[in-house]
């Protein structure tokens, strides 16, 4: 019986591999947004059969990949993807919280991120915050020679003030890119993380695998250590001026975090508070994508999710901690 089972679980993990092979192909020519979603199978294989065999999937198709796809191709996916599938696929093994498990998802895939970003400099001297630099500045000019070629029906001083404009949006996103990449990194990584437990879950019935379901975003709330924690790197980082360490990048990365993370808090506050105002979904979609692009609207969600963290407004701090 045991053998039988053994035989089983090792054919799907075959299966899975092969899987795993059809999507890093499909990423890499037809369409790169599937990448995004590559632990799935190993995640669902890890939930079935457990985790060992999922591992064993995700080796067999790096190796795979490497084959089919190229060296190179292999050691991003192995580097990028499987320390984040292998995180995820344990928490969710072991029933973890599910926030618990995005967040160790979101620290294997920044840790991967930064190990892939290393190597590639020192494999390759690719600086991958100066490529990413430069492909925004292409990305400016590009527009521009569209704009410049298309400029008979634009007025002369119109057009000017549109380059000046593009330009100075050119400086702001190379200037961004270039101070704030680990801010980016870390909300990447938790998007990242979330994205696939989010659609694990959802899926995982069709599969016959019991998931924990997350709560929903309306009773989320970072833990109330949070804000201590973000004035204690502040206070770091004024210490480390004493030794005049240029220190301003370190603090706009934390501004950036903190910034995200309360308009995360706030933006779960707002949605809380229009289901308990029992609005219909078009009225309560409408208000929440009005918050996300209203001017200002971003800053007093922020303002509204230090609130909650420091008042409980939503009293549900027990439910969620």
């Amino acid at each position: 019986m045991n053998r039988n089972l053994k035989t089983s679980s090792m054919t799907e993990a075959a299966m899975i591999s092969g899987i795993l092979v059809i999507f890093a192909y499909i990423s890499s020519v037809l369409f790169s947004g599937l990448m995004f979603f590559y632990p799935l199978p190993a995640i669902i294989l890890a939930r079935r059969k457990g985790l060992k065999y999922s591992i064993l999937s995700l080796v067999a198709a790096d190796l795979l990949i490497s084959m089919l796809l190229g060296i190179q191709t292999g050691i991003s996916f192995f580097v990028l993807f499987t320390p984040l599938a292998i995180a995820l696929s344990y928490g969710i093994c072991k029933d973890e919280n599910p926030n618990i498990t995005i967040m160790m998802g979101a620290a294997a895939f920044m840790i991967s991120f930064v190990i892939l970003i290393l190597f590639s400099q020192f494999l390759m001297g690719v600086n991958y915050i100066d490529q990413m630099i430069q492909i925004s500045n292409e990305s400016v000019k590009i527009y521009k020679d569209i704009l410049n070629n298309s400029s008979a029906n634009i007025d002369a001083s119109k057009l000017d003030e549109i380059i000046k404009n593009i330009d100075d949006m050119g400086k702001v996103m190379s200037d961004y890119i270039g101070k704030q990449f680990p801010a980016i990194l870390i909300v990447s990584s938790v998007i990242m993380s979330a994205i696939n437990y989010f659609a694990v879950s959802k899926f995982g019935h069709r599969f016959r695998i019991d998931i924990r379901k997350h709560e929903g975003i309306i009773y989320f709330s970072f833990p109330n250590t949070f804000i201590i924690a973000m004035a204690g790197l502040s206070l770091l980082s004024y210490l480390l001026s004493v030794f005049n360490i240029n220190v301003y990048v370190i603090q706009i990365n934390i501004f950036m975090i903190c910034f995200m993370a309360m308009f995360l808090q706030g933006f779960a506050v707002l949605k809380f508070y229009l289901f308990k105002l029992n609005l219909n979904k078009v009225a309560r979609t409408l208000i929440l994508v009005g918050a996300l692009f209203m001017a200002g609207m971003p800053q007093l969600l922020a303002i509204l999710g230090m609130m909650d963290l420091i008042l409980d407004l939503r009293k549900i701090r027990k439910k969620v901690v």
